[in-house]
């Protein structure tokens, strides 16, 4: 193929104090066996105090200064986005990193043999045995936590599995899965985000792509409900680590993420893990999760397949989840009730 016919492309990249792990994204960008010039690097940037600026300048990053009062990932990322030039638009965080140098070329060819193909991203997050703990426990079961898995709307899939076994209709392709979501959120992976690469037009004519509103996932289930609802997942990985030490570090940042991207910021949100008419899973999942069985039989069935001791992390994460997302429901009803 040639260069002329590649689609040009922009990585799209929230940033914030994020120069432990910029320029590793950044390198492994620029390592990629794909046209230079077909490519953008866009940031969007809540005022870094630390050495991302003079990373982002050693690419010839475009970067979006985002005020001081606004900072947070997703608005950084939707100031990005709509800063964005390229055919394709990839969503990239600082702490993803494409793990060999034909990825790209891997990703935009289902785009390019399917038209009607909204996105692609990997069907797995990739495993080491030398990554950290937690690193491996969410690489082994596809996911950043133990929720969208069992209530069966994780977008990747765990490293035991070699069929699609999430949500939507799918097709083998070969190198990759084609899958067609139904237009109700309730059943619609937690697609868009670490890696997701789309058709930035198509993107931007479907959905609420406004910074305050421009969370990935949503974005996706404004395309999808809007008809748009073929997307690919190829059978390969991308690097995704937490770089934190330790259960409870990692268990501490779920609790900030949960406060921040489901409650603090829920009036602009399209899309839920938990949703209404999710009432029966939930239960389900909680009942999972203080039995420990299924957790902890999950976890055998996967070390039957790779031995590693990070999945009997699962369990654990499974009853730190639950208490997480209890405490903050009760929380927020309070802080309703005294409201009104």
């Amino acid at each position: 193929m040639r260069e002329t016919q590649w689609p040009t492309i922009s990585i799209v990249t929230a940033t914030f104090n994020s120069g432990k792990t910029l320029d590793r994204c950044l390198i492994a960008v620029l390592d990629q066996d794909y046209p230079k010039g077909k490519i953008e690097i866009v940031l969007g940037d809540g005022g870094s105090t630390d050495n991302t600026l003079e990373i982002a300048k050693k690419f010839d990053a475009i970067v979006c200064k985002i005020p001081k009062e606004k900072q947070h990932a997703e608005y950084n990322r939707g100031v990005a986005f709509n800063k964005a030039k390229g055919e394709l638009a990839l969503i990239l965080d600082h702490d993803n990193f494409i793990p060999y140098k034909t990825w790209l070329k891997d990703m935009v060819k289902p785009l390019l043999e399917n038209p009607k193909m909204v996105a692609t991203e990997t069907a797995y997050y990739d495993y080491s045995p030398s990554y950290k703990l937690m690193d491996r426990y969410c690489a082994l079961f596809g996911i950043s936590e133990p929720l969208p898995y069992y209530l069966g709307k994780a977008d990747r899939l765990p490293q035991n599995a070699d069929h699609w076994i999430n949500l939507g209709k799918s097709k083998d392709m070969g190198n990759y899965f084609l899958v067609e979501f139904e237009s109700d959120p309730r059943k619609i992976a937690t697609i868009g985000t670490n890696g997701c690469l789309m058709r930035r037009k198509l993107v931007m004519e479907n959905a609420d792509v406004r910074p305050e509103y421009h969370y990935p996932i949503d974005v996706m289930v404004d395309v999808i409900k809007n008809g748009h609802n073929q997307f690919g997942f190829v059978k390969n990985s991308l690097i995704h680590l937490t770089n934190l030490n330790g259960f409870w570090i990692y268990i501490k940042r779920r609790l900030m993420f949960a406060e921040s991207y489901h409650f603090e910021h829920h009036a602009h949100r399209r899309y839920s893990v938990v949703m209404k008419g999710d009432e029966w899973a939930v239960i389900k999942y909680v009942f999972f999760s203080l039995t420990l069985v299924k957790p902890t039989l999950d976890a055998i069935r996967g070390y039957a397949k790779i031995h590693d001791v990070a999945w009997f992390v699962n369990p654990f994460m499974c009853i730190a989840t639950t208490f997480i997302y209890s405490f903050m429901t009760i929380k927020n009803l309070i802080i309703r009730y005294v409201k009104v």
